[in-house]
Parts: structure tokens; sequence; C-alpha cells
């Protein structure tokens, strides 16, 4: 590594000027050793320390071992999650990829020997370190924006990153001083981008103690800023210390900065002091209070012996809702306490779930307030109120810190996974959603005014345009409300004025009313809440409570009731009043609110296990055998009887939602006849594989189409389920006959026609037919581009499919660009947690490892499992794919032991799901057998290589393309064990295998020859072996062109091939080609 590049002057710490000025230099590399480190390292101050952690692990080991951390977090004692998966998914980070390993401010080696080494070091060698800093040349790089250069930089793009990191961080010098009065601004801002980098770092390595100390510096920066915003923002911060920090010193602290904060913010708001005291008693109490509420509820849940009834649910959520109301009302008066009397009489109105009487004990706070008077006075007054309400609502410890908005974060995309997120103001993190709080988005919005202008949001502002064009979700917002407290006449005055707006013309034949129930938004929430169950890359997937089964029914029944004047507020009533006027019948109506039922008391239950707004739930632990306590724990576990809950709740939820869509499209006498019919077959079969169930989605499957005659859909559907389970054969038969039934129709379907095609290229891929596998994939793909052009995930999915199959046949550069493709259309069209990124990063990563490129591969390894983690949850068929690819990398690395780890996971995990002849089995086993044999654990190599060599066998007969790969896999054992006639017979079945698979060109025929040469090399059949050689060697520059790196190994045993024949020249000849 240049020395010039990544050099760091000794000036950045002034300790290390002071060792210099009395030290003489002389040239050479004297041994370095780990002393010194101690040595200036025991002189450094807080800030240096500070700078010093974050440059390499090395000097943060040293640190921590010499217990110098204790200078930066004095007494402290730092919470940190463990837990053996996580080790799992964790421990190859600083083994595999480590950035910090580059930030040294010496070349690598000079600094292993400086920090590692046992023995002194004399001032001689020091100096002579000092020496060789002094003539190098420092990279300069352009002033950029700090904060852009975070955003724009992430961690894993090591050398433009790091580079200038290194100059960033050699020009810091400045630390908070509470000595001076006040910092200014340059300061200030110096100090918030320095600690927002170190911050940054910290998570990377995941460095808990590093992570903590940012945060509270982070904190008193942003009380230094001393405006009423950054105040509370400071006071999110030191919370989320308080909340890592068990012992009581610290955290005592931490709470006498939080004080501080408060008394700042008091005098800001009312311009004189509090009584403090008070003030702090109000801490423990609320929580005190929050926590009594939520007991109660839960006593009341665990009350019930079986599934409660309707009116039970209701009746409960009625009392929570009383409950928190009387909550809201206490923190109230405490802030009108400390502020004073209001100015004029004032009502405050909860929006949401709570004024739908659906609110949880851990749900978002959302309200607006009403006052008489709109004057500066009043509104002073009330802004005053909600940052002091705001306030007591974040010491209750339940506000994510991306809820605060703040700007160092937001730079850096922090993710807050301490915080347990509760009761807390509605969020202000995410753009076009939250900020249903007085404060509105700060921007263009506010929600404290009077009624009639409150009610305006709903129509049009001041340039006459219309608001839910302006701000789309905030008009639909304010249409259900509540009374919470003050003047009810206000509340009164706003409703009435809502019912007059909503009657405003809209456009001909339309009101505002039927605009917003009919058309507003409407695509986008069908979209949003489409239950998805025939999305097979949704099978298995964690249930979110609110999502999937809360959010469609409530937003459905909010719609058809905006067409009723005067609809109550709670979803209940609404049901009930549109059955009464005959919008919906009888049945329909008891058939919702039972799903409302179901649903809310599932949401209830859920954020109740994980006493936060968190409702994961995994459908998959308990019905296939998952019984680690551990992973029981960690997420929810569906048990069968809820799991037929949810059967139910589908089975109202898919015909629901086609006659919604109906209704809205404008058919709007469909509701009074509609009937909800749960038994069709085809979506029993649907809800059997969003549950992962495939021989009862299959048996649902094949009774639909006996009892139909089949469409092409549903032969689409089971020929996915028959690949899944790994029947290629029955797979391309059912395919091929919904592909020409599709071709057939008069009115051809060109989806269905190219999802076939689609089909059938991942059929021939699997069985290395790979002409008509690229052949079936290239109609998919010119078909799709004719139906949506190039933006669409249908696209992205075809490209993906071809990037396999180039892979396949051994174009890694093409395979990479085609996959490459596909990532960047679905991060334009489909968003960061979409499965089909996991699938996209995972097969790069496959690619990148193939291709020698392991960082890259680490990358984007990461990525995959750590979004089908967030997706799936740890017991999943897509997390043996994972950690099988992860294990791959390990391997490739080096870190045998880890790959084994990887390999095991993933075997145990698919032994759940699938049969023991299934062929992700048999990679396990080949895979595994692979680790075995680089370990030179030949017994478990041979026994592991010979059970996948007999699944495929049992598979696929002899002749398969991967049947070739565990014969040379095993001939490769035996070569080892010096069986030579054994892995020669073994290899030349694996090549003939593959001559009649793929003919003469491909990758595997390339490794087959070399693979059989050599050994023919070890029999000493030497003109055998160079016509192997020579073979391989052919199809790699044929393959490959001349500068990859399959052409070293081939050169050099050619080169002792003709060396041991004699022939001097010959094997001068490739002894230079590899030189």
């Amino acid at each position: 590594m240049n020395i010039e590049i990544l050099h760091r002057p000794h000036f950045i710490f002034p300790v290390f000027r002071k060792i210099e000025e009395g030290l003489a230099y002389s040239p050479g590399y004297p041994a370095i050793y780990r002393k010194i480190g101690l040595r200036i390292f025991k002189e450094l101050k807080e800030q240096d320390l500070c700078r010093l952690r974050v440059v390499c692990k090395e000097w943060k080991q040293i640190i921590q071992e010499a217990s110098l951390w204790k200078k930066l977090y004095p007494k402290s004692s730092i919470a940190k999650p463990g837990g053996k998966n996580q080790e799992i998914r964790a421990s190859h980070k600083n083994e595999v990829f480590n950035p910090f390993d580059f930030l040294a401010s010496l070349p690598p080696r000079t600094l292993k020997s400086m920090l590692c080494s046992g023995n002194d070091l004399n001032d001689e060698g020091l100096k002579d370190i000092f020496n060789t800093q002094s003539g190098t040349q420092i990279f300069k790089q352009t002033k950029v924006d700090k904060i852009k250069f975070l955003q724009n930089y992430p961690t894993h793009q090591l050398h433009g990153y790091l580079r200038k990191l290194n100059n960033y961080l050699e020009q810091i010098t400045l630390s908070i001083d509470y000595t001076e009065e006040r910092l200014s601004k340059e300061k200030i801002k110096e100090l918030e981008e320095f600690y927002t980098l170190a911050l940054k770092l910290a998570v990377y390595d995941k460095e808990v103690m590093q992570e903590i100390f940012c945060i509270e510096k982070l904190g008193d920066i942003y009380v230094e800023k001393g405006t009423a915003e950054a105040l509370l923002q400071a006071a999110g911060l030191y919370n989320y210390v308080l909340s890592c920090s068990s012992s009581l010193e610290s955290c005592e602290m931490t709470r006498k900065k939080l004080s501080q904060a408060e008394t700042l913010l008091i005098k800001i708001c009312n311009s004189k002091s509090s009584d403090l005291e008070t003030r702090q008693t109000y801490f423990m109490k609320n929580r005190k209070l929050l926590k009594g509420l939520r007991d109660n509820i839960e006593k009341k849940i665990q009350a019930f012996s079986g599934d409660p009834s309707t009116e039970e649910v209701r009746e409960l959520y009625r009392e929570i809702t009383q409950s928190v109301k009387e909550f809201f009302s206490n923190l109230v008066n405490q802030s009108i306490e400390a502020l004073g009397t209001s100015p004029c009489e004032f009502a405050m109105i909860g929006f949401g779930s709570l004024a739908r009487e659906e609110m949880t004990p851990y749900s978002d706070l959302e309200f607006g307030i009403l006052v008489q008077e709109n004057t500066p006075t009043t509104r002073k007054y009330f802004k005053s109120l909600t940052f002091l309400l705001h306030l007591l609502v974040i010491n209750l410890g339940e506000t994510i810190l991306p809820a605060l908005n703040i700007p160092c974060l937001k730079a850096i995309s922090f993710f807050d996974g301490k915080t347990p997120r509760g009761f807390c103001f509605d969020g202000e993190g995410v753009e076009g959603k939250g900020c249903k709080t007085p404060f509105g988005n700060r921007h263009t919005f506010e929600l404290i005014n009077t009624p009639e202008k409150m009610a305006q949001y709903i129509a049009k502002n001041e340039e006459g345009r219309w608001w839910h064009d302006q701000e789309p979700h905030l008009p639909m917002e304010l249409l259900t409300f509540t009374h919470l407290l003050g003047n009810p006449e206000l509340t009164g005055r706003y409703s009435q004025k809502v019912q007059e707006i909503l009657e405003t013309p809209y456009q001909e034949n339309f009101t505002l009313r039927q605009h917003l129930a009919k058309h507003h938004l409407v695509q986008q929430d069908m979209k949003n809440f489409d239950p998805g169950v025939d999305m097979l890359e949704k099978q298995g997937m964690l249930f979110k409570a609110k999502n999937d089964f809360y959010r469609f029914p409530h937003l459905a029944i909010d719609r058809l009731a905006l067409l009723l004047k005067g609809a109550p507020s709670d979803t209940f009533a609404r049901i009930d009043q549109l059955n009464q006027q005959e919008i919906l019948t009888g049945e329909v109506a008891k058939k919702l609110k039972e799903w409302m039922s179901i649903a809310l008391f599932m949401r209830l239950k859920t954020y109740s296990y994980y006493q936060a707004q968190k409702d994961s739930m995994n459908p998959l632990i308990k019905p296939f055998g998952f019984d680690e306590p551990e992973i029981v724990q960690k997420c929810l576990a569906l048990d069968h009887k809820t799991l037929k809950k949810i059967k139910k709740i589908y089975g109202i939820f898919i015909p629901f939602y086609k006659i919604i869509q109906d209704f809205l499209a404008g058919n709007e006498e469909v509701l009074k006849s509609f009937v909800l019919d749960n038994s069709a077959l085809q979506t029993q079969g649907l809800i059997a594989l969003r549950l992962l169930q495939h021989e009862k989605a299959k048996k649902y499957y094949n009774l639909a189409i006996q009892a139909t005659s089949g469409d092409v859909e549903m032969w689409n559907t089971l020929a996915a389920i028959y690949y899944v389970q790994g029947d290629l054969e029955k797979a391309i038969e059912i395919n091929t006959r919904a592909l020409n039934t599709a071709l057939q129709q008069d009115k051809k379907n060109l989806y269905h026609i190219t999802r076939s095609y689609n089909n059938l290229g991942m059929i021939y891929l699997n069985q290395g037919k790979l002409e008509k596998a690229e052949e079936c994939a290239n109609q998919a793909l010119a078909i799709g581009y004719s139906m949506v052009g190039e933006n669409h995930p249908l696209i992205a999915i075809r490209y993906n499919n071809l990037g396999n199959i180039f892979e396949a046949q051994g174009n890694l550069k093409l395979a990479i660009k085609c996959v490459k493709k596909a990532l960047e259309i679905d991060l334009r069209v489909s968003g960061m947690d979409h499965p089909h990124l996991a699938i996209r990063y995972n097969n790069l990563a496959r690619m990148y490892n193939a291709n020698r490129k392991l960082i890259q591969a680490i990358y984007c390894a990461e990525q995959a499992l750590a979004l089908d983690l967030k997706l799936f949850g740890e017991n999943h068929p897509k997390m043996a794919i994972r950690y099988g690819n992860l294990g791959s990398i390990c391997k490739a690395q080096g870190n045998l032991e880890q790959a084994a780890e990887y390999m095991n996971r993933a075997l145990d995990i698919d032994l759940k799901f699938f049969s023991k002849i299934h062929p992700r089995i048999a990679s396990h086993y080949s895979n595994l057998s692979t680790i075995y044999f680089s370990q030179r654990k030949l017994e478990k190599a041979v026994e592991y290589a010979r059970q996948a060599l007999d699944i495929d066998l049992k598979l696929y007969g002899k002749d398969y393309h991967k049947v070739a790969i565990r014969y040379n896999n095993l001939a490769q054992i035996y070569q080892l064990q010096g069986r030579l006639e054994k892995a020669a017979r073994y290899t030349e079945k694996a090549l003939n295998i593959s001559l009649n698979c793929f003919g003469k060109k491909h990758f595997q025929l390339a490794i087959f020859y070399k693979n059989l040469g050599i050994i023919y090399q070890c029999q000493s059949k030497l003109e055998q072996a160079a016509d192997c050689m020579k073979q391989a060697l052919h199809l790699n520059l044929e393959l490959y062109g001349e500068n990859h790196f399959s052409l070293g190994e081939v050169y050099e045993h050619l080169q002792k091939i003709y060396q041991a024949q004699g022939d001097l020249k010959q094997a001068a000849k490739y002894a230079k080609k590899n030189a």
C-alpha cells in the first residue's frame, strides 16, 4: 500500500509533537513494538483518545485492554446485545472486511510491527517512524461539505472514502470546552461534523461504547445550539444514552444534562425559571403512570380464557382510549404548570387510532390544538406548550431518534435499534408521512389554529390550491378526530366546518367528499395494502399485524364512511351505520367486524409481547419445528390456533379487496349484493403458499384445476410449486402447458406469456440446458419490454434471470452487468425493503465471489442477509441461501471454521422445510464436503460428497450436469487420499457428463480437464497430463482471454510437465507466461 496516500501527520495529537522534539532522526526501519503505543496513549486527553479509537481496530483494542477507554466514558456500564445467532451473523465482519485496517497513519507493515510486537522499543526506532512520515506527501482533497460527504461516501466504498476521511480527521483539533460561556457557531458545526463521523464509524464497527459516547457528545452540542427544537433533540439523544446505560452513576450524570436541557427549554418558552425539583419528579412519575396503564391492560389481555368476542375487544379498546386520554391530560397539565395559564380558550383533538378508539398503549400520539383566537401571542403560547409537552413525552424514553429529525443523524442514516418505540409524538422522520402534531411539518402547515382555519386544510390553501395536492395525506388524517380536552364547543365548530367543506364542488357532478372517498390516494392505498398472497416472493414472510391485517379494513371503511354525512369516528360504529344504510349487507358487516376484532387483538398482543411498536409475527417457527429458545424469544411465533385465524382473515380479505376495487372504480351496487365466500380452492391455495405450505397449496391448485379446467395463472403457479420442490420434469410439463394455452388464446395475455417463458428459462437453467434457458429468458425480456418499458419490476426479474444464465455459462462479466441492471431498476421502482433486492444482492455476492472480488462479495452478501432477516426472520429457506453464500465467501477468504458454521446453519434450516432428497440439500452437502476437504477432514468430506451424489442421482439420474460436479468433488478427495485410479475414473465421468450436457465449450470442462491433467501428472502419465492441460488452457483462453486468474495454475502445471519430460524450452515458455 502506498504510504503517501495513507499518511497521517503525528501533529494531530499534541503529545506526538512533544515526543518528537526530543528525538534525532536516523535512517532505516528498526523493529517497532507495542510498548510505544501504550506510552503515547497514556498521555492523551479525552478528545485525542476519541479520535485515536476511530483510526484502526488495533489502537482501539490497546485502549480497551489498558482500560484507557474509561477516560472516554468514565464509570459507565453499557448493556451490549448478545446471542449466538448474532455472533454468527456478525463475526465475519472483522475477519473478512474491516476498513479501519486501512486508516492507519503508517504503512500497514510498520503499524502491525509497532502495535502488535512484544519487545521494547527504543527512542531511535520511534525517531525513524517520524522521519519516514516527515518525507511523505499528504493527500489533499478539495474542501467539501462534511454532511454531504457522509451521505455520498458510505463506509464500504473504501479508497475514496478513506482518503477523504484521513484528510478530514487530520484537521479536527477541537473539543467541547465547558470553561467557555458559549461556543461559536463555527466550533459547534465543526464538533457536530466530527462526532457525526466518529458515530458513523462506531456504528459500522459495532462498537457500542464509542457509539454511546458520540451520541452523548452530540447531545451536548445540541444543548449548545440553544434553540427549542435543538433542546428537544438533545433530550432525545440523552434519553438514548440512558436506555443503553446500566451504571447508576453514569445515568445520574446524563439525567443532570437532561435537566439542564429542560431548564433551558422552559426559559426559552416562559422567560422564567421553574421548580426544578418538581420537574425532575415528573421524569419517573410519568414513566410509572404509563407502566401502570400498560400493566392493567396486560392483565385484561391475559384474563381472556379463549378468543375474545368482537364486543369484548371493542370494550377493551374503549378502556385503553380513555386511559390514554387521561394520561395525555396529565402531561398537558404538567406543561401548563410550567408555562402558565393559556391566553384564550382552546381544545385539543386527537387523530388517527386515538380518534377511532383503536389506540394501543404503545401507539403514536396524534393531535392538534384548536384555539379561540389566532394571534401572535396565542400561537407563541401554544407552540411553547407543545415544546414542553413533547419534552415530557420524549422523557418517557420511547421516542426513536429518527422521529426527532436530527440533521446529523439523518446525514448518516442512523438507525435507532435500542429505543423501544412506544408512546411518542407522531414522527417527522419520514417524508410526506407523520406530522400529525401541533408542529405540523414545520414548513407549510401547523396544527394550531381556529376551528375554521384548521378545517380549511381539507379544502384549499390561500393561493387557491387544493391541500391534498400539496400534502396528500393531510386532509384524510384530519377527517377522523375526537375531543381530548379543553372547550368542547371549539371541537363542535371544527366538526361542523369539516362537514360544510366536504360538500364543496370539486369537479362537475362531484363533491370534495366524493373525490376524497373514491379517488384521492386510492391507487396508492390499494397497492400498499394488497394482501399479496399471489406474490410468490412473500411466501413465509413475517407478518406485520398492523400493515398486513389492520390497515386495509380501516382505510376501506374510512372511505366508505366518508360517503355518509356525520359518520361516527370509530370503525365498528361505522360498519354498523354502513349496514343500516344498506351499503353493506348484514353478513358482510358481521365478517368485517370479526376481521377487525381479530386484527385489533393481534396488534395489541404483539405490541404487548415486544413492549414496543413492533408487530412482527413468524408463521414458520412452530409449524416447521424450530424449537431453539433464543429464536422463539426473538420473534413472536404463531401457533396453529393463530394461523387458523390468519387463514380466516385472508378468506375475507382476498374477496373484499377485489370488491372494494370494483366499488371505487364506479360499480357502486356491487357491495349491496356481495357475499364474502372464502371457500374458493384457488384462494385456499394462495393462503397455503403465503404460509409456505407447499403440499397443501399443491393439493388446492390441483383440485381447482380439476374443477375449472384451469387457467394460465393456475398452471404457472402450480409449476412454480413443483419447481421449488425440486421436481423439474413436472414443472416443465405444466409450464409448457401454461405457455401453449396462453399462446393459443384469442386475446393473448402478454403477462402470462412472459411469465411462462421466464419460468421455463429458470427450469432449463437448473437442468443445465443453457441454450434453451437463454432463448426463453430473452423471449421473456423482449415481451416484457414491449409491455412495460424498462423501469418496471418485471424487467428487473428478467435481467436477473439472464444474469444467472450467463453465470452458468461462465460469462461472469455479462452476468454481473445484468444483475446490476436488475438491482438499479428495483432500487428505482420498488424501494429499499423489497424482497427482490435481497435476491439481487445475493446473486451479485455469489458472482463477485466466483470472480474473486471478495470485498464486493461480502458487502453484497451482508446487504442480502440484512434485508431478509428483516423481512423473513432467522428461519426461512431464503436464509439458508444467504448463509450458504456467506459460507462460500468465508471459504474463499480462508476462514474455514466460519464457513462450516454458516454451511451447517444453512443445512439445518433447509432440512426443516424440504425432504432429505432435494436439490438444495444436495448442494449443502456438497458445499460442506469442499470445506472439510480444505480442512483435510477427508473422511467427513467423502461422507458428505457421497450424500450429495446419491441425492442428485436419485433426483436426476446419471446424465445431470450437477452429478458431474459431485463426481469431480469426490475425485478431488480421492486424489488427496492417494487413490489416484479412482480419482481419475471419477474425473473422467464428470468430464463425459459435462461434454454431453454442454458440448465442447463450457467453463466446467476447463476445470475438469485441468483436474484430470493433475491426476495424470501425479500418475506420471505425462503425455495424457499435457493433453488435458492444453485442453484446459485452450478453453480458458477462449472463455476469458489472456488475463484471467485461471491461467496461472495451468501454466504452472504445463511448465512442470514439460520439465519432467526434459523439454526445457517448452517448460521455459510456460514459466515465462506464468511470471
